[in-house]
């Protein structure tokens, strides 16, 4: 199954300046899948996932609509003391 990934501009830069990619994966693929091979094919984009050890002010959020996965750059809100 071919699926089309929407890359916005902020994160162009981590899937060497593309705004969509296609990707052929197997049919029983989930967005876990697509996204786990997105980020094979791209490691910069795993500079954009926050977790425990790592939280980001910037990071990304992911759509589905049909075969087309849509990535959304996000940004935390600044902390203010």
């Amino acid at each position: 199954m071919n699926v089309t990934v929407i890359i916005p501009r902020p994160l162009q830069s981590a899937c060497e300046g593309r705004a969509r990619i296609e990707l052929g994966v197997p049919p029983t693929s989930d967005v876990a899948d697509v996204l786990q091979t997105l980020m094979a094919l791209y490691p910069g984009l795993k500079a954009f996932v926050a977790n425990e050890k790592r939280p980001l002010r910037q990071h990304f959020g992911v759509a589905q609509a049909g075969r087309k996965l849509f990535l959304f750059a996000s940004s935390a809100p600044s902390v203010r003391s």
